[in-house]
């Protein structure tokens, strides 16, 4: 039993067409080996490699690929299998049946562990109708697929699959062209950004589509063993796309390479795409690189949220930080008609500094008439002697301007008053008073 295999691989989807000749022998089914004859005659053309990114980034990516091959010697039709091996993992089926036998015994024979398996709708679409809503045609036949992981490989080395396409009158017709649709995981990923940009933007993804990269260096074995059988492109028109759905809700921060065109859809409303032409005389890999973001409502509201936010923050930052000031400007300026003085008027007046008499009066006395010392001194060695000393301020406005039950204030008349009272024991053995006057505009 022969199949002729063509092997496809990506950075996050790309793939390479290989063909190659994998014979078992009908009593050791388990076992299968390689041909070593390639066919250097054979090209693919046209091909186009589709994705289309689901809203919700965690849904399976569904694929398209669109191809047939273009054969340098009439007399020699291809019609052999062709294998796809594509660096993700397919999400499941599209069709029902179970895999070909050989494909998963294929795949376990060389290092590798088979983590699902299944079958894929092969259809046909008449060249005429490229770039049409016109349905593809289903063909009889359908397309193996097992996906898989490297054996004894860390979880980071990724899941890739192989696919086993059928021989078609279809293929090598360049009336037709042959399509494969397939769901897919591990194309999305969210860009690297701080926490900052996260709250601010909200999460970000990166989606890449590619030619003729590997992928992972798990999946090389098998992209070595094929690597003479590796059918080139032909130089025909040929694309990767990425299509986004709900164009009215989607900001798509930057694209790489900057050759590819953004634009929207032709064929789906409310829907963008990017596309990149391939280029079909180097065999060089080739990468489409998406970063974007989908949100909802009818705005982007987080980024406005967010500064109308930090510009109530710091508008209110801002008046606190004046308040204070302006507190203190009104107070010093603007004071109502009726109040003579301020609030804080002067304790030690002469009246009642009087009633206290050298040599009569107790500390008990100093004590009731003026309450505790805003200070006391001691004199070191002077048989108990000690300074009692009180503080007081009067401040009286100098009114200027009337307007109804306020007035302007011009200045401040201040006094500051510091009483010394002196005593010997218990008794007050003397008093003494300073006072400083002075004119401020406010009356701190």
């Amino acid at each position: 039993m022969c199949h002729p295999t063509c092997i496809t691989t990506r950075a996050w989807g790309g793939f390479v067409l290989v063909v190659a000749l994998i014979a078992a022998p009908s009593g050791v089914r388990a076992q299968v080996f390689i041909a070593t004859s390639p066919r250097s005659d054979i090209a693919v053309g046209p091909l186009f490699v589709a994705a289309t990114a689901p809203v919700d980034f965690s849904a399976p990516v569904q694929i398209s690929v669109a191809w047939n091959v273009v054969s340098g010697d009439s007399r020699r039709p291809y019609a052999d299998t062709l294998a796809l091996l594509w660096p993700t993992e397919i999400a499941g089926p599209t069709t029902p049946g179970t895999a070909d036998p050989a494909l998963v015994n294929y795949v376990e024979s060389r290092g590798f562990t088979s983590t699902g398996a299944g079958r894929l709708a092969l259809r046909v679409r008449s060249q005429s109708q490229l770039g049409l809503p016109t349905p593809a045609d289903d063909l009889p036949a359908t397309a193996s697929y097992v996906t898989f992981v490297r054996r004894d490989a860390p979880p980071q080395a990724g899941t890739g699959a192989l696919v086993w396409i059928p021989p078609t009158a279809a293929l090598g017709d360049a009336r037709s062209v042959l399509n494969l649709t397939f769901p897919v995981r591990g194309m999305i990923g969210p860009k690297p950004a701080t926490w900052i940009e996260d709250v601010f933007w909200g999460r970000r993804n990166a989606l890449t589509l590619s030619w003729g990269d590997v992928g992972s260096i798990a999946f090389y074995p098998l992209y070595h063993e094929h690597r003479d059988r590796i059918l080139p492109l032909a130089r025909e028109y040929s694309r990767l796309i990425v299509s986004f759905p709900d164009a009215g809700h989607l900001r798509i921060e930057s694209i790489e390479p900057p050759a590819a065109a953004r634009r929207g859809s032709r064929l789906r409303e409310a829907t963008e795409t990017v596309s990149l032409p391939l280029n079909t005389v180097d065999a060089v890999p080739q990468s489409l690189n998406i970063q974007y973001a989908y949100y909802r409502g009818v705005y982007a509201w987080r980024p406005i949220l967010i500064s109308l936010g930090l510009l109530v923050l710091g508008n209110l930052a801002g008046l606190f930080m004046i308040s204070g000031r302006l507190v203190t400007l009104v107070r010093a300026r603007l004071r109502l008609s009726g109040r003579a003085r301020s609030h804080e008027s002067a304790t030690l007046t002469p009246e009642r500094l009087a009633q206290l008499r050298p040599g009569e009066s107790t500390y008990g006395d100093v004590i009731r008439l003026f309450g505790p010392p805003s200070e006391l001194r001691h004199r070191v060695g002077d048989n108990g002697r000690r300074t009692l000393v009180y503080r007081s301020t009067r401040r009286d406005p100098q009114r200027g301007l009337r307007v109804g039950p306020l007035a302007t204030v011009r200045h401040w008349d201040i006094e500051r008053y510091e009483a010394n009272i002196e005593l010997e024991g218990e008794r007050v053995h003397d008093v003494s008073v300073r006072v400083r006057r002075l004119r401020a505009s406010s009356p701190d």
